[in-house]
């Protein structure tokens, strides 16, 4: 069984019952034909030894058997005897008179063993001037055999009949619902076989649970190649953003042990690569914990945490090195909100947050941090009026190094807007941003918490 296709094991598994729903019933069938042919069989005999009393007449001291009085009749054969059991009519079959069978009133007797069994059956009455009489019917038992042969012929061949139609029939209805699943292997043999995770299986519209199945194979195949496509990207810009630091620390190196004639030189020269291998740690230290985050391994604490003070220490600092590029912070926070998470990445969220609106702002300006309790939630805004992001990059920005600006590739690692992204929904919450170019941007997150 483990061998054979589904198609042939369902015509399998439907052909069983089938086969056994058909066989009793034809059983049942049978069993009742044979009792009614049985019962006709009887009934014919009692209805002909009725019948014959009114063909025999006493007139003139003798007794008259009409014409129409057939000693053998529809099989069955007929004898007249008197009270004493003597024959008067008709003819005895072998170990049947009265003398081997006594004469019974009204009781139908089967006689002998089959195939060479009677059916038989006397009736006594009064023939007025006479006497008594009695009518004797015999008739073999072959007759009620035949008409159940009669039947049980055509049900010998109805039988296989049906299960064979049942079992096409299973195996036809089978390979048609089964070839959407077909469909589906078939276009997982292309994309195996050609790694083109954009194909997919044309079955049609549908709602049963074989187009629920391709419609979940097709979800699946869509967060693949999302999965692979942000694997490629990830893989080019991580090149790129390591590719510069490792550049300037080949060729300072060079260059110091090439050209440097002072201890000054050397100096600069080392600084600058302490610069650049700080630089490509804190990137290193970025991508480790994202590849935690991913593979479910984050260090996560979960405790109820004062997000109004949190905030209130965020934006302090953020005041602070917001002055050098002439910003203002304004901060805005509703007290005793608190939420159930870990302090050290939720300091994390604020603070990309709003690193993120004064890198971005114009000197001079401000960004306004913002945070409020409603039900059941707390909600934090970051609101700057800088540059702003175009309707095209507002998605992307979520994406692991991605920047609106790809000149500015010494500006950060791109990886910020993604971590608030990812602490943000690991807390049971959400972020979103809207933002218009000239304007500013507004960074909104959501939270699970109370007042």
């Amino acid at each position: 069984m483990k061998k054979l296709s589904i198609k042939i094991k369902i015509a399998i598994l439907f052909t069983l019952p089938v086969t056994a729903v058909v066989t009793v019933a034809l059983f049942a069938l049978l069993s009742v034909g044979r009792h009614m042919a049985v019962s006709a069989t009887k009934n014919d005999l009692i209805e002909i030894v009725t019948e014959s009393r009114t063909d025999i007449e006493y007139e003139y001291g003798v007794l008259d058997f009409d014409d129409s009085l057939k000693y053998y009749e529809n099989g069955v054969s007929l004898s007249v005897y008197n009270g004493a059991g003597q024959l008067l009519y008709g003819r005895q079959p072998g170990g049947l008179t009265p003398a081997e069978l006594p004469l019974s009133h009204a009781e139908m007797r089967v006689v002998g063993e089959s195939p060479r069994s009677h059916y038989v059956y006397d009736m006594e009455y009064r023939q007025e001037g006479y006497g008594a009489l009695w009518v004797r019917g015999v008739l073999p038992t072959d007759g009620a055999d035949a008409a159940f042969a009669a039947l049980l012929r055509p049900a010998a061949v109805i039988l296989p009949l049906l299960v064979i139609i049942g079992a096409v029939g299973a195996y036809f209805v089978a390979g048609g619902a089964l070839k959407p699943v077909t469909q589906i292997a078939k276009t997982a043999e292309e994309i195996a076989a050609g790694g083109d995770l954009s194909k997919r299986p044309d079955i049609g519209d549908g709602g049963d649970e074989i187009h629920s199945l391709a419609a979940t194979f097709d979800r699946m195949l869509e967060r693949l190649r999302d999965a692979f496509e942000k694997e490629r990207q990830f893989t080019a810009d991580a090149s790129h953003e390591l590719r510069t630091p490792v550049s300037v620390i080949i060729s300072q190196c060079e260059y110091t042990l090439s050209n440097a004639d002072s201890g000054e030189e050397h100096r600069t020269a080392l600084e600058t690569v302490l610069g650049q291998a700080r630089w490509m740690s804190a990137l290193i230290s970025q991508l480790l914990s994202f590849a935690r985050a991913d593979k479910g391994g984050a260090d996560i604490r979960m405790e109820t945490v004062d997000l109004s003070g949190l905030a209130r220490g965020v934006a302090e600092r953020a005041a602070e090195i917001a002055k050098d590029g002439g910003i203002t912070v304004h901060a805005d926070i509703e007290d005793g909100l608190t939420v159930t998470g870990d302090e050290t990445l939720l300091i994390s969220m604020m603070w990309n947050l709003l690193e993120n609106g004064i890198k971005y702002g114009k000197p001079g300006g401000t960004a306004r941090f913002t945070l409020r309790g409603e039900k059941d939630a707390v909600v934090g805004e970051v609101r700057d009026d800088g540059i702003g992001i175009a309707a095209e990059h507002l998605e992307k920005i979520w994406g692991r190094f991605y920047r609106v600006d790809k000149s500015r590739s010494g500006d950060g690692f791109g990886l910020g807007l993604p971590m608030v992204k990812y602490v943000a929904e690991a807390h049971g919450g959400g972020v979103s941003a809207k933002s218009e170019p000239g304007v500013g941007s507004v960074f909104t997150f959501k939270l699970p918490g109370k007042k």
